[in-house]
């Protein structure tokens, strides 16, 4: 092996990659299909398994000359949740006894299907229907221990239609104090899936330059770039709806302002004769204000939908009731049908009033939304502008704290740095390995930079250029 590396990810597809002389035992194995399972010396389980999907023949004449060089790489075995969809159509929706309907059949089912509970519990359950016991039988792994439910974590909820697997129990187990993983067990011979609660180690793993387990810090102030975000909706000169949202902390602290225009002439607003928003209707052919629907897709209201509805039954039966007096021969028969004509032209004028009601019900529903809609676009322009506090941090192994050891994935650790303390949960870690077998370097990642930025921490950074701020005033 000339060198190694793999990466270890929180309820996420890990990596790993090998460079091995070609033509040798090793490199025959992988080829083979074969997979790779990484321990730490000292611990019983592997640190990560997975299976080989990458191949790459490597030769140059001034390097890795004769037989040449292989890359061998893969994903870790969290790659099996990635390959499998969420079917909406089953059987017994609900229950413990619910099992999905073939493709085939999926017809025959919801179009959607909701889904809910504790997060550790909706992840075994979709794992179970899609590869484990109650799975069809072509989708089923027998390599595959889904375990039993594992009723942790905080609840989820939502509605199921194809989603893919992996991304699904992504988003399931943000913040909810719930994590999980394939591992490949060498005793069963079988991959098996572990739901657990992160461990909070904060008092007891911790990283700094006192502590000489820290490589690299690095933390970065910067300015907004935006500090105001003007919304314009629909409308011309006067009659356009303006909302404007201010970061009042980021002009305090950085003495500037920088304002934003966004342009969402999509929002049907606009600015009433006192200054307040309100709705901009388009008017039906028979003048009547055309709502639209929801954001979902259906009436703003159920009152709304139950008032058309109503509408429409009396009207229908103010159709028959008129078609049945036409139709009437002898006298008896004609008043017995204008009674029910009479009826239904009542029941069509009650039905109108309770439309009418239930319109300006659903009018203050339908101004409720857009305004908020306005005030997330401005956030939303805020938000990519604001002022950010980079903090970087690269811990290291030392013989007092060791990843796989002392801490893993998942784990609440502390990082001191210039007098501040911040705890959060380690997402990722990479390991290089050097000829030999030798760890070469450990980084773990903290909190959001593990999912590939810096932490934007502005508070925590803004706090230690003050403290150091005022250290340099006494000196």
């Amino acid at each position: 092996m000339d060198e190694a590396g793999f990466t270890v990810r929180l309820c996420q597809q890990g990596s790993w990659q090998l460079l091995v002389k070609a033509d040798t035992d090793q490199a025959e194995l992988l080829q083979r299909g074969g997979g790779i399972a990484i321990y730490q010396d000292g611990v019983t389980d592997p640190v990560f398994t997975g299976q080989v999907d990458t191949f790459q023949r490597y030769w140059t004449n001034q390097q890795h000359t004769g037989p040449g060089s292989l890359y061998i790489g893969g994903k870790c075995d969290n790659k099996i949740a990635y390959g499998y969809l969420a079917f909406p159509g089953v059987t017994e929706a609900g229950t413990d006894r619910m099992n999905p309907l073939p493709v085939a059949e999926q017809w025959k089912g919801q179009d959607s299907r909701p889904a809910g509970g504790p997060a550790g519990q909706a992840l075994w359950v979709e794992a179970d229907l899609a590869f484990g016991n109650r799975a069809l039988p072509d989708r089923r792994i027998e390599g595959v221990d889904v375990g039993r439910n594992s009723k942790i974590g905080g609840d989820v909820s939502g509605t199921l239609r194809y989603d893919n697997l992996g991304s699904l129990f992504e988003k399931w187990c943000q913040d909810k104090n719930v994590g999980y993983r394939f591992l490949w067990s060498p005793a069963r011979k079988k991959i098996e899936l572990a739901v657990f609660e992160p461990r909070d180690l904060s008092r007891h793993v911790r990283f700094s330059k006192e502590l000489g387990n820290l490589r690299e810090v690095v933390w970065t102030l910067t300015a907004p770039r935006i500090t105001r975000a003007i919304v314009a909706c629909q409308g011309q000169g006067a009659e356009r709806y303006l909302y404007q949202r201010i970061d009042t902390e980021g002009e305090q602290q950085w003495s500037l302002v920088a304002e934003q225009f966004v342009d969402r002439r999509d929002i049907p607003l606009r600015t009433n004769a006192q200054g307040e928003p309100e709705l901009v209707l388009r008017k039906n052919s028979d003048g009547s204000e055309e709502l639209g629907t929801g954001p979902d897709g259906s009436e703003w209201t159920p009152a709304l939908a139950a008032a058309k509805k109503a509408v429409a039954d009396a009207q229908k039966q103010a159709a028959d009731a008129d078609a049945a007096l036409q139709s009437a021969k002898t006298d008896a028969e004609k008043l017995k049908a204008a009674q029910l004509k009479a009826a239904a032209m009542a029941a069509v004028t009650a039905a109108a009033v309770g439309l009418m009601n239930a319109t300006g019900d659903a009018k203050k529903v339908m101004l409720a939304h857009f305004v908020k809609a306005v005030q997330d676009a401005a956030t939303a322009a805020l938000k990519e502008g604001e002022k950010a506090g980079n903090f970087q941090i690269y811990p290291i192994d030392t013989p007092q704290i060791r990843f796989g050891v002392d801490y893993f994935v998942g784990d609440k650790i502390t990082v001191m740095v210039d007098g501040q303390e911040y705890s959060d949960i380690v997402r990722e870690v990479t390991i290089t390995v050097e000829d030999g077998g030798r760890t070469q370097s450990v980084t773990p990642k903290i909190g959001q930079q593990g999912m590939g930025d810096p932490l934007n921490l502005y508070k925590t950074v803004f706090e230690m250029r003050e403290k150091l701020r005022k250290l340099e005033s006494r000196t």
